[in-house]
C-alpha cells in the first residue's frame, strides 16, 4: 500500500470518528434541551449560538421567568471539538433580558461569543412570546 493510500485511509478514519463524535454531541444537545423543556414549567426557552472562525464556538440555552424578563437558568456549551458539553452558566442567572438585549452588559473579550449567543436566544424568546400573545415582533 502506497503513502497516498495510507493517508486516504487515515483521513477516512478521522472523518468517521468525527461523524460518530458529532452524533453523540447532537444526542447530548437533544437530551439537555428536552430536559430543560420538561422541567421548565412556566416561562420561555431560547437557544442561541455564536460560531467562531477560529477558536471556540458557543451554544447557549436560556430559560426565563413567567414574564419572560429575567433569566432563571442558563446552560452554555463552549468548545472547538465534539467533546464540548453543556454546563451551567451562573453568571447569567438573574440578569434581565433588557440588559442583554441593549448591550449594556460589559463582557470580557473572551465572552463576546456568549453575549452574541445570548442575544440570539433572546430574539428567539421574543418571537415565541409574540406568537403566544398573537402580535408581530420587529427584530433589529
Amino acid at each position: 500500500m502506497g503513502v497516498v493510500a495510507w493517508l486516504l485511509l487515515i483521513l477516512a478514519v478521522l472523518w468517521a470518528l468525527q461523524a460518530v463524535g458529532t452524533y453523540f454531541q447532537m444526542r447530548h444537545y437533544r437530551e439537555v434541551l428536552s430536559s430543560v423543556m420538561r422541567e421548565g414549567g412556566e416561562g420561555y426557552v431560547g437557544v442561541g449560538n455564536a460560531k467562531a472562525r477560529f477558536g471556540k464556538g458557543v451554544i447557549l440555552m436560556l430559560v426565563t421567568d413567567e414574564g419572560g424578563s429575567v433569566i432563571r437558568r442558563a446552560l452554555k456549551m463552549r468548545g472547538a471539538t465534539v467533546f464540548a458539553r453543556f454546563r451551567e452558566a451562573p453568571e447569567l442567572v438573574g440578569v434581565g433580558l433588557d440588559e442583554l438585549r441593549s448591550g449594556e452588559r460589559e463582557e470580557p473579550r473572551s465572552e463576546r461569543g456568549t453575549l452574541l449567543a445570548a442575544r440570539r436566544a433572546i430574539e428567539q424568546i421574543d418571537r415565541i412570546r409574540a406568537e403566544r400573545e398573537g402580535r408581530e415582533v420587529i427584530m433589529s
